[in-house]
């Protein structure tokens, strides 16, 4: 059972501020006054953690004006009953809480996106054109003995990967110290993290726009076609084929990336140009993708929304059916072209880069933390707590093979995503009778 008295809280916490969802943190009373603090962690869930720990309750806001929950529910329950196309944003919330958004969208008839679907579907297009063979992170953790990562920012959004997955302690197949690291990304000034400089992994300057150029030039040397290695201005041909040879020799090769760092047009065809490489290597021997993603919920968002309605994210309840549509339900467009009424957004936890709520024309309610910065005033916002910190829940972590605990460390009296939303649900179904 889980408590709010930090004697007694539990040693294997789940940690909800990025996808790797790391089980093993604690916390312990800080010097005086101080609260709480996380003694284990990396450096991103130590600062949102004492972030989250300093923020007060929070209150109830109509207009910006503080209000009783029990007036702020009733005015938010009056809007949404109102809306003829509402948008539900946000979604950064636990298992229960998606489940209780989605059962609101099909009283309201409202469409659904992620603030980071973005990025989530840099990965979800690749896989619903064609698949992929992708990996969990206890394989790549017990097998790989060559990992190669796009990208620059994976060590720095996913702080403790190497660590807890490619350069463990120990490993069941494949010694950590005879892996080989691949890092093919920009030439950035700045040092990589001393866990990923100690491994003296290869660096194959290469700009973001250019992977996809490169993942084909790599598929046709595996595939012994004839192939100009150095096609692409910038990038040393002879490091390519020799990445090209050790992929071949790999016992267990591992591609990652982090799909927010993929921020530019048409992304997907490079997660799809490494998908595709990844398939060929399995012709000889034994190859997986690690997409990395789940910060901020996004794989826990689809994950339920997938299993509830049939449809990823995007989608929603439109004339009594369920809609799914990719390319035009994207939360951006549809606020800046005014294409719905009313903004329903959920943010139950802080970004690691924080950024305001949309600044959207028509009325906005806001379910977020305590301490969210909103674009423009909310007609109505409602603090709710954090899952992992205010409330139990369950998260999906990056490989999304299961669902893990989220456990309480304090009680503020803050009601979950999926409290609020339920008490939303009940005044519109005493508003229908």
């Amino acid at each position: 059972m889980w408590t709010s008295d930090p004697a007694q809280t539990p040693g294997n916490l789940t940690c909800p501020f990025c996808g790797l969802a790391c089980d093993d943190l604690s916390v312990a009373p800080g010097p005086a006054d101080a609260g709480l603090v996380l003694v284990n962690g990396c450096q991103t869930a130590r600062g949102a953690f004492a972030g989250a720990m300093a923020a007060g309750p929070g209150t109830a806001l109509i207009k910006g004006q503080p209000v009783s929950l029990e007036a702020a529910l009733a005015h938010a329950a009056g809007l949404l009953a109102a809306a003829r196309a509402p948008l539900f944003g946000g979604l950064v919330t636990d298992v229960n809480g998606m489940r209780a958004v989605l059962e609101l969208a099909d009283r309201c008839g409202a469409l659904l996106d992620h603030v980071g679907a973005d990025a989530l579907f840099r990965n979800l297009l690749v896989l619903q054109d064609g698949g992929w063979m992708t990996a969990t992170l206890t394989e790549v953790r017990n097998r790989a003995d060559l990992i190669l990562i796009l990208g620059r920012e994976v060590p720095h959004r996913f702080p403790r990967l190497c660590e807890r997955v490619l350069l463990p302690p120990e490993a069941l197949f494949s010694p950590p110290g005879e892996r080989r690291l691949v890092l093919l990304g920009p030439a950035e000034p700045g040092p990589l993290p001393a866990e990923f400089a100690a491994a003296n992994p290869t660096l194959i300057p290469v700009a973001l726009a250019d992977l996809a150029g490169v993942g084909a030039l790599l598929r046709g040397l595996i595939a012994g076609r004839p192939v100009r290695a150095d096609a692409i201005p910038g990038v040393a041909g002879a490091q390519l084929k020799q990445l090209a040879g050790w992929l071949c020799g790999a016992r267990y090769a591992v591609v990652t990336w982090a799909a927010g760092e993929l921020a530019f047009p048409h992304a997907e065809l490079t997660v799809q140009a490494f998908v595709e490489l990844v398939r060929d290597l399995n012709r000889t021997t034994r190859a997986a993708a690690l997409p990395l993603a789940g910060t901020l919920g996004d794989l826990t968002a689809n994950q339920v929304c997938t299993w509830q309605t049939g449809y990823p994210l995007r989608s929603g309840r439109q004339q009594g059916r369920s809609c799914y549509e990719p390319l035009l339900y994207r939360h951006q467009d549809l606020l800046a072209q005014g294409q719905s009424d009313l903004l329903l957004w959920v943010q139950a936890l802080p970004a690691a880069n924080p950024a305001a709520t949309p600044a959207a024309k028509c009325p906005t309610i806001v379910l977020g933390y305590p301490g969210l910065a909103c674009g423009r005033v909310p007609e109505v916002f409602i603090p709710v707590g954090l899952p992992g910190i205010d409330h139990p829940g369950h998260w999906y972590r990056t490989d999304a093979v299961c669902p893990l605990p989220l456990g309480q460390v304090r009680d503020l009296g803050l009601a979950s995503v999926a409290g609020v939303i339920g008490k939303l649900s009940e005044r519109l179904g005493a508003t229908a009778e």
